[in-house]
Formats: C-alpha cells, sequence, structure tokens
C-alpha cells in the first residue's frame, strides 16, 4: 500500500505546472572603502558608478536558466522597493563587509513579507547571522543546489531551508555568467572567475574554508569565450578574481595558450589583472605568458616583511628563496605593476611593525598598497585558535581580537597613521616612480602600450585632458590646489618629463593623480571620522 502512495504521489507531482520564475538578485551596497575609489570614479569620462561588477550576480543569474532575472547592484542604483514586490524570489549576497548594509536589506524585505534566499561568502562562514532573516540559505558553493531549489520552487514541490552542495563544484560544467542585465557602462571593470581553492594554509584565509585547498579551473576554451562575452558586453579590462590565479602553474600556462593568441587575434581587447601567490616570481616562462596575454598587473598578499609573521600565519610560501624584494623585482621587470595587500596585528608584530610596513612598501615601489588589521573571520583556523586563548571581540568590526604586543587602540592608531603616511602625495608618487627605474619595466609597458593601441594621439590625449580638468576642479572645490595640486605638478615636471615625454606617459600620469586623490581623501576622511568605514583587509 505504502509503495502504491508513493506512486501515485510522484505523479501528483509530476502533474504539477511548472511555472517561468521572476528573480531578483541583489548585491548590497559597500561602505567607502580602499578599492571603492569613491572620490575616483566622478573624475573619469562616462557615468562610473562602481569600481568592479559583482562577479556574484552575473555568475548566479548564468545558474538560472529559462527563468527570468533581474540583477540589481545597489553599488550602480537605488533600490526600489515597492518594485520587490513583483518578483517570486529575491536572493541576496555579499560579504562580511558588506554585513550590515546585508541586515538592513534583510530587515526590510521580512517586513513586507517577500521571499528571500541569501548566499555567497558571508553567510558561508557566519550562517548564524542570517537567522530569523531569509527564507533560504545556501552554504558555500551552489552550481548543483541553486537549480534543484529553483526547479522544486517553479513546479509547487517542496524545497529546503538550507542547502549545501556535498561535492565541489566542476568548474568545467559551470554555465556562462550573464552580463546582459548589468548597466557595463557603470563599472570601471569587469570580473570573472577561473579557479576556486588555493593549494597553501594560511592561518586568517576562509578561502579554503569555502572552496578548499586543491584548486579547480575552468577549461581555456570556457574562459575565453567568457573573455569574449564580456568584450561584446563593452568592457575594456577585467579583474580574473580567483584568490590565487596560478594555484595549478600547469593549467595556467594551458590557459594562457589560449589566451595569448585570442588577444592578438583581436588587438588586445581586454586589459587584465589578477591575484596570485609571490612564487610567481620564479617562473619566469609564466611572466612572459601573462604579461603577452596582456595582464597589467597582479595583486599579491605579501602582508609583512617580517618572516617571524609570515610563519606565524603559516604563509610559508613567502619565506622560501630569496628576498621578497627580489621576487617583486622580478615580477616588475616582466612588465607587471605589484597591489599588494598588508596587514598589522599578528602576534609577531609590536609597536616597531608600522614603520617596518612603510619602509618595505616605499623601498618596493608597491604604488597601490592595501593595508588592514588583521581580521578573524569566522571558521578560520585564526579565529579558532583565537576564540580558545579568549581574545576575540566579536562586536567590534573593525578590530575583532586582542593583540598580543600592544593594545588594541595602539593596534588602531598605529594602523590609521600608517595608511595616511602611505598616501600622502610625496609617499605615493615616489612609489609609483620607483619602478620606473627599471629598465625593462619600462620597454616591456611601452611595448604592450603600442601593440593593444593605446598610443593613438587624440583619444589618448582627450583621456588625459579630460582627467586635468576634473582633477582640477576637485581640487579647487576642496581647496588643496596649494598642496596636493602643488605635488602633482612637481612631481609631472621633474619625474615623469624624466622618463616619459609622450601623451600616453601624460595620461598615464593624470591616471595616477585621480587613482592618488581617492586615497589621500579617503584616508583623512577616514581618519577625521567623516565616513563610515570598516576594516580594509
Amino acid at each position: 500500500m505504502s509503495g502504491t502512495l508513493e506512486v501515485m504521489a510522484e505523479d501528483a507531482s509530476a502533474a504539477l505546472p511548472r511555472r517561468t520564475l521572476s528573480i531578483c538578485l541583489i548585491n548590497p551596497r559597500f561602505e567607502p572603502s580602499y578599492w571603492g575609489f569613491e572620490f575616483a570614479l566622478p573624475l573619469y569620462p562616462g557615468d562610473k558608478r562602481s569600481t568592479m561588477i559583482s562577479g556574484s550576480l552575473s555568475a548566479v543569474a548564468g545558474l538560472c536558466g529559462d527563468h527570468q532575472v533581474h540583477l540589481l547592484d545597489e553599488n550602480v542604483e537605488e533600490i526600489d522597493w515597492e518594485a520587490l514586490a513583483k518578483y517570486d524570489i529575491v536572493g541576496v549576497t555579499g560579504m562580511t563587509v558588506q554585513k550590515e548594509r546585508i541586515r538592513q536589506i534583510l530587515v526590510e524585505l521580512r517586513a513586507r513579507k517577500i521571499f528571500t534566499v541569501v548566499g555567497g561568502p558571508f553567510v558561508s562562514v557566519k550562517e548564524s547571522f542570517f537567522d530569523d532573516l531569509c527564507d533560504v540559505k545556501f552554504i558555500g558553493e551552489a552550481e548543483t543546489t541553486w537549480p534543484v531549489f529553483l526547479e522544486n520552487f517553479a513546479s509547487g514541490q517542496p524545497f529546503e531551508a538550507r542547502y549545501e552542495q556535498a561535492t565541489p563544484t566542476d568548474m568545467t560544467k559551470v554555465p556562462r555568467p550573464r552580463y546582459d542585465h548589468l548597466k557595463v557602462d557603470c563599472y570601471a571593470t569587469g570580473a570573472l572567475q577561473y579557479s576556486r581553492g588555493c593549494p597553501f594554509e594560511c592561518e586568517f584565509c576562509d578561502i579554503i574554508v569555502i572552496f578548499g585547498r586543491k584548486p579547480r579551473v575552468k577549461d581555456p576554451d570556457q574562459l575565453v569565450a567568457e573573455l569574449d562575452d564580456m568584450r561584446r558586453a563593452g568592457f575594456h579590462s577585467v579583474f580574473i578574481v580567483d584568490d590565487n590565479f596560478i594555484g595549478n602553474k600547469k593549467k595556467a600556462k594551458a590557459l594562457l595558450d589560449k589566451l595569448i593568441p585570442w588577444m592578438e587575434e583581436h588587438n588586445y581587447p581586454l586589459r587584465l589583472t589578477t591575484e596570485a601567490s609571490i612564487d610567481l616570481a620564479n617562473d619566469a616562462e609564466l611572466l612572459d605568458m601573462m604579461y603577452r596575454a596582456n595582464f597589467r598587473s597582479v595583486f599579491i598578499g605579501i602582508e609583512t616583511p617580517r618572516l617571524d609573521s609570515l610563519n606565524e600565519t603559516k604563509k610559508f610560501q613567502n619565506t622560501r628563496g630569496d628576498t621578497l624584494g627580489a621576487k617583486l623585482g622580478r615580477i616588475q621587470a616582466a612588465g607587471l605593476d605589484i597591489n599588494a595587500g598588508f596587514i598589522v596585528g599578528f602576534d609577531n608584530d609590536d609597536l616597531a611593525i608600522f614603520e617596518d610596513q612603510f619602509q618595505f612598501i616605499q623601498e618596493n615601489g608597491i604604488t597601490l598598497a592595501m593595508v588592514g588589521m588583521l581580521q578573524a573571520i569566522p571558521r578560520t583556523p585564526l579565529y579558532e585558535r583565537l576564540q580558545k586563548e579568549g581574545r576575540l571581540i566579536e562586536e567590534d568590526p573593525n578590530c575583532n581580537f586582542i593583540p598580543k604586543q600592544m593594545t588594541r587602540d595602539q593596534l588602531r592608531s598605529g594602523y590609521w597613521k600608517l595608511v595616511e603616511r602611505l598616501y600622502t602625495p610625496e609617499a605615493f608618487f615616489d612609489r609609483y616612480f620607483k619602478v620606473y627605474d627599471s629598465p625593462e619595466y619600462l620597454q616591456r609597458r611601452a611595448e604592450i602600450c603600442k601593440k593593444s593601441g593605446e598610443g593613438k594621439q587624440i583619444p589618448t590625449l582627450l583621456f588625459g585632458l579630460a582627467l586635468l580638468w576634473k582633477l582640477f576642479w576637485a581640487l579647487a572645490r576642496d581647496g588643496s590646489l596649494r598642496t596636493v595640486g602643488k605635488v602633482y605638478l612637481r612631481y609631472f615636471f621633474t619625474r615623469n618629463l624624466k622618463y616619459r615625454r609622450d601623451i600616453v606617459g601624460f595620461a598615464q600620469f593624470m591616471n595616477r593623480c585621480v587613482t592618488h586623490w581617492h586615497f589621500y581623501k579617503f584616508t583623512r576622511e577616514a581618519t577625521a571620522g567623516r565616513l563610515k568605514t570598516y576594516n580594509s583587509g
């Protein structure tokens, strides 16, 4: 009898009509930050409102099949709360640094009785935060769980309140992201993902917690097709947002083998950047291939120049071989700019760490240095260790632990003094021109600019002049023409003209001035307490 009932139930379930769902996916706005470029974006031509697209929105949209999807990035448009009521499902994603805005959005959606689902990095490490705030949670990857949920929901079948994949996603089977509902013109750059997972074991990192230590990658043809989609959508630069692009060097080279001829065929339409571990410096072939594939910069997690602190946090890849400075020099000589992350607050850090970090960053020409206070992210080994030691202060989003060799006030104070010092005009441009002392760097940068057609006289000149005009008025309104503007002018005549006397050199210098203006303005406003900020690490 029970078997007959099961068959009848299955037949009844199968007979239910499947409907096409209307889905809205939301990326909450970020608070002002280092990489938000809030003070620079208004100075660029066009209507730039956000530094980079949310790769999660376009990726999840690609998993929605034939359902109707609307992508809402709050960093480029306001939320129309009344309009959200028409959707069958509203999905919210986000990272730890977005958690307060995530909460605000979910509370509002709850009050309006809108069916809400949550996924992304933050819910994957702090699930309890979302209790009573949403209808369904997606923990970790969702390439298999999300389509199953949608199919059940669309067919009127039961669904779970919590989904977590039993096995890691096969990256070769991930559907292509969708960019058709993004306001492409509002972004400075695009974003896509090639791999997940990292082979290293840094104590503070949540990547290995969410994605594991075995890198999983897309097929080369798959990624090239996605880049072609971005080219067609109108992007000119793309951040490959892997946490370690070279986690599997052999497969990274196989991708670059496909990417180099594609770049050549299409006249280098996309400027690329990515994140990689510093052992990139030990592979000359890989460096050359990245350069020829039009990678312009690479973000490296250096964290600290102190060997004891690197060993403490198990960042052993930074301690092997020759010095950090020598490795960085090889990467720059290959024609790549280096952006880098730094952390203060390790157990082996005393009050002298702030001076050590400043000197290292200046000496190695790291123009864009992202410095943050150490953060204990839930589920990471660091979090678990500090919890056992009774050193967590979870109610403080900016400094959520007790340092070992300084007070929390000393850490916060030293941190802000360091970033303020790093982004004085003089310190910034000393770093910027430091790499110009490398003739290999200058030669390679000139070659790639020529190949990509960036040296076209009129467009490049107009771009540089537009930046000059808008920057002039930004400085004037701020009352900084005689201070900051004077420094820009001095470095242009004494340093920039020494190396670059062409139009490209002028435009690139103006671009760097605009970049600096954001960092200078951000650090000044933050230290004065005029911005609601979170730790940028």
